[in-house]
């Protein structure tokens, strides 16, 4: 189950069409590089096996793959099933990967029933855990799920979130987005603090820079906070703001936490 309410948020925010659009354009137009900022970190190794919780199109999944040859493996879910057959069709024919479509609600009947490997050396999630209707119920699945010595982690949006704020002058934001902007600080932190004897927390800071205003509006269209009404006077700001300045430019953060057996540790 989800936390987002059925007024189309749900869809935007597992729409495959909508995950490529928002992951093309943060590739494009980012500071900061995510997928060598967040691999360096979770540290996956050759023959380790690998638990991709929320995989969407597989963005996680694919570098995995790479990262635990030889030896290893991936196992992924995702709530929707058109993101799960393009994250197939992206894997190459000697990928160790098994990827699912399924709730994450459901996730130890997942580990149960459909995953050939059901323990891990890391059970991570990305841009997904807020999701969730019972988050600690999926954090403890995927803690139990771990190998002895295993890690866990979970990567969150972190405020402040610039193009949220820029669209909350012109639209009401749904609560649950502003709820995914503290899931880091109020739900994981406290939960991998009360269940891991060390904890590492990271902060990663991003500004992302937009050359025409028809570029922030069709990533702005693939949110799941998007309202067509409020685009004309979104769309009058932008374009001021890049005849002014050249480029129209804002904060897009995250928190990643994760968990271990050592000592306890937070790293700003």
């Amino acid at each position: 189950m989800s936390r987002l309410d059925n007024n189309g948020q749900l869809d935007r925010a597992t729409s495959s069409g909508n995950l490529a659009q928002r992951l093309e354009a943060n590739k494009a137009y980012s500071s900061a590089d995510f997928d060598g900022w967040l691999m360096q970190r979770l540290e996956v190794k050759s023959g380790e096996d690998v638990l991709d919780v929320g995989c969407g199109i597989g963005a996680q999944t694919l570098l995995f793959a790479k990262q635990v040859q030889p030896g290893g493996s991936v196992s992924s879910l995702d709530l929707s099933q058109v993101s799960i057959e393009t994250l197939k069709r992206s894997l190459d024919p000697d990928d160790p990967v098994q990827a699912v479509t399924g709730d994450m609600a459901g996730l130890q009947h997942l580990i149960d029933a459909a995953f050939s490997v059901q323990r891990y050396d890391l059970a991570q999630s990305t841009y997904a855990l807020y999701y969730a209707e019972a988050p600690a119920e999926v954090l403890g699945t995927m803690k139990r799920a771990l190998k002895p010595g295993g890690r866990m982690a979970g990567f969150v949006p972190n405020s402040p979130h610039g193009l949220v704020e820029l669209a909350a002058k012109y639209s009401t934001i749904p609560d649950p987005v502003y709820a995914s902007l503290r899931f880091g600080p109020e739900v994981l932190e406290p939960w991998f603090k009360a269940n891991f004897k060390s904890v590492t927390i990271d902060h990663f800071h991003n500004v992302v820079t937009v050359p025409t205003a028809e570029e922030l509006l069709n990533y702005y269209r693939a949110t799941t906070y998007h309202d067509a009404t409020a685009e004309p006077r979104l769309r009058d700001e932008v374009a001021a703001e890049i005849r002014r300045t050249g480029v129209y430019s804002y904060e897009k953060n995250g928190f990643l936490i994760r968990g271990t057996d050592g000592h306890a540790s937070a790293n700003a």
